[in-house]
């Protein structure tokens, strides 16, 4: 769903949060919903939901429920979670959520699934942290069968369930892709997974993933053509580099330092705040057309991905910022690094 040939295609990731103080919630919507559907006119291909809970700046709490507004408002795009945190969840509310949106989408649906990591949210929702892998597992096994069977029979460590029917039912189940980053994921993603998702979209990092995620696939009897590699991160493009950088150097700074202070415990301290003039630009795809062109055509020479996703309303910037960064990554960007592509893949 997230392949063309071997031209990588390109996607848009929400996460529907603001920078304080908060501005209205109802026309941010809005604006976020009419940039998605703006995307589909302009060629993307995929729309991607992030979560987390209990948070002061709105981050999309219920991305399923997201998915459902966006298949609605949608023809084309895949439509993904990137990722559901779902040892947090009930698997079987899960499945029955995801077909719900795969109906509504008429099969765009991609079921992309994480374990989490913020303690707050564990405790609050009531799942022990510790317990994240086989929670995670077996919640992976639950929704399969429920989505392929029609049943709920199942008896593991974590979940029992009586054997009842399931729907509503689906033509086909849909894809299952698991995003991580250490090794152990890594495996779990080769071994039950239908793609990987990666955030590893920089230099080094990302070509030791791409790497781990062949080796595991290999050891696992996967063909790897038929297990989608969908790559993530930031891009901003202006046609000025450094209005660029200036622009949406305090959402990255923003952003960076909020997800450092989420995975940071209670009783550890806490991590001091990033600045925007600390940031690493190598780190991300922001520029003008020309560089991010560069960027994006060199990650692929490294670790080449079917598909990359980027933030297209990182938290501060504006409607009018966002609609215009993808206008000229839609018509700049796009057909430069697919065509650059094509010529190296013509050329081995």
């Amino acid at each position: 769903m997230v392949e063309n040939g071997t031209a990588p295609t390109f996607g848009l990731w929400y996460d529907f949060r603001q920078r304080l103080p908060l501005g209205d919630y109802a026309r941010f919507y809005a604006e976020c919903l009419e940039e998605i559907e703006e995307g589909e006119r302009l060629g993307f291909t995929g729309a991607w939901l992030s979560e987390h809970h209990f948070v002061d700046d709105g981050y999309l709490p219920s991305p399923l429920v997201a998915a459902a507004a966006i298949a609605a408002r949608t023809r084309t795009m895949t439509i993904g979670t990137n990722v559901l945190l779902l040892p947090m969840h009930h698997p079987l509310r899960v499945a029955e959520d995801a077909a719900v949106v795969d109906l509504i989408s008429g099969g765009r649906f991609v079921l992309g699934v994480g374990q989490g990591y913020v303690q707050h949210e564990f405790e609050t929702l009531g799942f022990e942290r510790k317990y994240r892998p086989s929670l995670f597992e077996e919640g992976i096994e639950v929704i399969r069968q429920a989505l392929e069977e029609g049943r709920t029979g199942y008896e593991g460590k974590r979940w029992r369930f009586e054997n009842l029917p399931f729907g509503p039912r689906l033509q086909r189940r849909p894809p299952i892709y698991i995003g991580a980053s250490a090794d152990p994921g890594i495996d779990r993603a080769a071994r039950m997974a239908d793609g990987f998702l990666t955030s590893a979209a920089w230099g080094a990092g990302n070509v030791v993933t791409y790497r781990k995620v062949r080796e595991a696939l290999a050891r696992h009897g996967r063909a790897d053509e038929d297990f989608p590699y969908v790559a993530s991160g930031v891009v901003y493009v202006h046609e000025d580099s450094e209005r660029a950088r200036s622009e949406v150097a305090p959402a990255i700074a923003y952003q960076r330092s909020r997800y450092a202070e989420w995975g940071t415990d209670r009783d550890e301290p806490k991590p001091e705040p990033i600045r925007p003039e600390d940031l690493s630009w190598e780190r991300y795809f922001v520029g003008n057309p020309e560089e991010v062109v560069e960027g994006l055509a060199r990650l692929h020479a490294e670790a080449p991905y079917d598909h990359f996703c980027f933030w297209a309303r990182l938290p501060g910037l504006t409607h009018d910022q966002a609609l215009k960064s993808m206008r000229l990554f839609a018509s700049e960007v796009v057909p430069r690094v697919r065509g650059a592509v094509g010529r190296r893949e013509a050329r081995s």
